[in-house]
């Protein structure tokens, strides 16, 4: 595991390494750990273990157990099946504002951020397009400009990756998932907010139902039988 610099924060620099680590399953899910040895792995005190340690329990990556340690949470089928209610709330009305709001110099970043996606997905490699759809979907949001909002769909994000693997190349190929965006963007380029939100809500559903099919076959009691059912108070 990396070491901490002394520069930053040591607990926001903690609470990145462990994050990464948790994500990564460094840290295995439902394990205990003691602040010391934490402490150790990263080079840093107790103190900003526990400060970390509480940012993390603040976005549901970690359990502090008094007088006992951290305990690195699984993500279960509801954990998951919330993350994406609230990309639904918060993606849906937030690229609607996009389509009204976006510049001639919004549109040249986002054709930057689609055009790398295209570029990974035709090389066939699953993590860079992985991380050029995350990068897109940070651009495109960005334009909205509403920070907080931003900060939840990040953390909703942190859940999903928790799963374990992700839809691709496991339930669709690069280039499927790079087509999944096509509708989405040609609707930000033509400033048609009605259209963008209804192919934001139609990409979140999609992506919940290929994960959570896709996961179901080897976990206890994630088999949902009526996905869309959890959906249906969000969306018309």
């Amino acid at each position: 595991m990396k070491k901490l610099k002394k520069i930053e924060s040591l607990s926001d620099q903690a609470f990145e390494l462990l994050r990464e680590a948790i994500l990564n399953n460094v840290l295995e899910p439902g394990k205990l750990y003691s602040a010391t040895e934490i402490g150790e792995w990263v080079g840093a005190s107790r103190t900003p273990i526990r400060e970390a340690a509480q940012q993390l329990a603040n976005i549901g990556l970690v359990r502090i157990e008094r007088n006992r340690g951290i305990r690195i949470l699984p993500t279960s089928l509801k954990d998951l099946l919330e993350s994406f209610q609230i990309r639904l709330m918060l993606e849906v009305p937030l690229v609607r504002k996009v389509a009204m709001i976006r510049t001639e110099e919004d549109i040249k970043t986002l054709e930057k951020a689609y055009n790398k996606l295209l570029k990974a997905a035709e090389s066939d490699d699953a993590k860079e397009t992985l991380n050029a759809d995350k990068d897109y979907h940070s651009e495109l949001l960005k334009i909205a400009a509403v920070e907080r909002a931003l900060a939840i769909i990040d953390n909703t994000r942190n859940t999903v990756l928790l799963t374990g693997p992700s839809t691709i190349p496991h339930s669709r190929t690069c280039m499927e998932a790079f087509e999944d965006h096509k509708g989405l963007h040609e609707a930000i380029l033509k400033g048609d907010p009605e259209t963008a939100g209804k192919e934001m809500e139609r990409h979140i559903i999609n992506t919940a139902r290929l994960l959570v099919t896709q996961e179901s076959g080897s976990r206890e009691n994630w088999n949902d039988s009526d996905l869309l059912e959890q959906f249906s108070w969000i969306h018309k």
